[in-house]
Parts: structure tokens; C-alpha cells; sequence
């Protein structure tokens, strides 16, 4: 324990306001040991028994899932010498995709977008790659490696016959694909609002969109690390990965990279349709100003006539002009006349 005083410090209370010291879920050590002739498959291990399975002829792969507490993160990295910087970041919950390489392993952090109903939540997965082990810590609730680990008790599986390396390339392509659902997820919302836009309810859509590029933001802040991470995890000056692997890894390169490429351009239709949206709004709010303001310059055309019918019918014996002979005609005549007045002065002056 006295050989991570860092991890201590930087788990005490005081010092870690985003994850509880005493683990933020329950826990379940997974442990793989297996070679070209065997598998052998062990749940809820303890650290000191998956150190057990550490031999030169056969590969162990050690599975954490859920929120390990630092005392346990303390005891895999005393017993498998892992780097404490390492170990820092796999209790800080949220941390950039990237890949570390130290003296005697290789770290790799990925972020793992999963949707949850409107939102897009990360799950941090982190890999510690050794000479003869691999261990994963995955923080969410559910393990995302069931199908590998199906895959490998197969008899004639081809990860049974490669090295450590190319199983971590297939965990890392399982959290890469793993976006591509999402994304889908995306298309079909956007295609949905794209047909409510143009419809009577368009106007109503904001709300909906404005979601979606929120969260697709989201999205693109998790997956885009992983391209660098993926780079340097490629890079030639890096031994812990056989040249094979390497190829392996451009795949999911090049996947990472079109997830990027559709998340781009889901935002640009996001963006289109918010700016449509806009534009139908303006609309609608011209129309409504042009109705208020004819049915204001027609009330401003009787006005006038309305004060002159007032003013004559008020009850009073003694009206000027009350018993003339052609009183209502005249009357009516100048009324019409101030009515084609202000209507030619407010045709001239576009208002009609």
C-alpha cells in the first residue's frame, strides 16, 4: 500500500468530489486464463487469486466490472505492479480517451457512449495490458463483453491463438461499434423531426432539436479522443502490440473516424432544420403582424367616420344642420369622401 501514496491522496474525501471512496457500484472480477488446448472461466475472484493464474504459457484476462473502490484498485496494482497515475484515472470517472505506455505495460482509456432514454451517458472502460495479462475495468452496470468471452470458449476460436494483444483489439472494437447503434438512434429521430418540420406541427420541434444536437455534442466530445488514442496506440515506436495487431487497429481507426464523419454531418442537419425551424417561426410571426396591421389600418379608416355618426347621434334638440333637407345625404358624402381620402393615402403609402 505504501508504494501508491498518490492514489491515497488523490482518493481522500476532500479530494474526489465526483466518485464515493468507498465505490460507487457493486463489483465483479471476471478472470480468463486460457491457451490453444484450454479455457478456464472463474467469477468473483478476489485480486490475489487472478494473480494465481499468471504463467508464461498461458494469457489471463481479468475483468472488473462495476466501480471498484481504491482499496481494491490499490490491491490489483500491488499485485500486478500497475502504475498509480493509471489507477488515479480509472476511479476519476469521465477522463479523455487516450493511451499511456509505461515501463512494463501499456494503458488505454476509452469512453463508451451509451443512450439512455434523450441522453447520452459515458462509461469509462480502461485496459492495463501486461506481458501475459490484460485486465479491464468497466464502470457501468452491464458487462459488454459477454459476446468475447463466448467467442474465446469456442475450440477454434482465433483469439485462442493469438497473443494478448489482438484480444485487446477486439474489446476495442467492441466499444467503438458500440456507437453505431446510437447513431442509427439519431437518424431516426432526425428523420422523424425532418417530417413533423414541414408539417402543421413544425413550429413544436424546437424542443425535440434542440435536444438532439445537444446531445449529439455530447457524443461527438466522447468518441473524437478516440481517434488520437488509437493513433498512438498504433504508432511504431510501440512494442507492446505486434505489427499484425497494428493492422487490426487501423480498422477501428478508420471506425472511429466515420463515426465522426456521421456525427458531423447530423449536426449540420440539425443545424438546417433548427434554421428552418427559425424561418417557419418568422413566418408565421410575419403573417400574424400582417393581419394585425391591416386590421389596424382598417380601423384607422373608420375612425374618423365612427366620430362623425357619434357625434350626430347624440340626443339633443339642438343639432347643427339637424333639420336640413338634404342633411343624411351631405352627411354621407363627406363621410365617403374622408373614407376614399384615407384610403388613397394608405394605398400610396403601401399600409393597404
Amino acid at each position: 500500500m505504501d508504494n501508491y501514496p498518490e492514489l491515497q491522496t488523490s482518493f481522500a474525501p476532500d479530494f474526489s468530489p465526483v466518485v464515493d471512496p468507498a465505490g460507487g457500484s457493486p463489483v465483479s472480477i471476471t478472470l480468463v486464463n486460457y491457451s490453444h488446448e484450454f479455457i478456464t472461466e472463474r467469477v468473483d475472484l478476489t485480486p490475489e487469486e487472478c494473480q494465481t493464474y499468471l504463467t508464461d504459457d498461458t494469457f489471463t484476462w481479468v475483468h472488473v466490472q462495476g466501480q471498484p473502490s481504491p482499496r481494491l484498485l490499490m490491491e490489483f496494482g500491488k499485485l500486478f505492479d500497475l502504475h498509480p497515475l493509471a489507477l488515479e484515472d480509472v476511479i476519476n470517472i469521465g477522463e479523455r480517451s487516450k493511451t499511456e505506455t509505461f515501463e512494463n505495460q501499456m494503458v488505454v482509456i476509452l469512453g463508451m457512449p451509451v443512450k439512455r432514454g434523450t441522453r447520452i451517458i459515458s462509461e469509462q472502460v480502461t485496459f492495463f495490458l501486461g506481458e501475459n495479462y490484460l485486465i479491464s475495468f468497466h464502470n457501468g452496470d452491464e458487462d459488454p463483453f459477454k459476446a468475447v468471452k463466448r467467442r474465446l470458449h469456442h475450440p477454434k476460436a482465433a483469439l485462442r491463438t493469438r497473443e494478448l494483444d489482438y484480444l485487446l483489439y477486439v474489446l476495442v472494437d467492441v466499444i467503438i461499434d458500440h456507437g453505431f447503434p446510437i447513431l442509427d438512434e439519431f437518424d431516426d429521430e432526425i428523420e422523424q423531426v425532418e417530417q413533423q418540420l414541414l408539417g402543421p406541427e413544425g413550429v413544436d420541434t424546437f424542443k425535440v432539436l434542440y435536444i438532439i444536437k445537444r446531445e449529439l455534442l455530447v457524443l461527438r466530445l466522447k468518441i473524437r479522443p478516440q481517434r488520437e488514442a488509437l493513433r498512438v496506440l498504433m504508432r511504431d515506436d510501440n512494442n507492446m502490440l505486434n505489427e499484425e495487431t497494428k493492422i487490426y487497429l487501423r480498422d477501428c481507426y478508420d471506425h472511429v473516424s466515420r463515426l465522426i464523419d456521421m456525427i458531423e454531418i447530423y449536426r449540420d442537419m440539425t443545424s438546417n432544420m433548427l434554421d428552418v425551424h427559425l424561418s417557419l417561426v418568422n413566418k408565421n410571426t410575419f403573417l400574424s403582424n400582417e393581419v394585425q396591421r391591416k386590421a389596424t389600418v382598417w380601423a384607422m379608416l373608420f375612425a374618423p367616420l365612427t366620430f362623425i355618426t357619434g357625434i350626430y347621434g347624440m340626443n339633443f334638440a339642438n343639432i347643427p344642420e339637424l333639420h336640413w333637407a338634404y342633411g343624411f345625404i351631405i352627411a354621407i358624402a363627406v363621410m365617403a369622401g374622408i373614407g376614399v381620402l384615407l384610403a388613397v393615402i394608405f394605398k400610396r403609402r403601401n399600409w393597404l
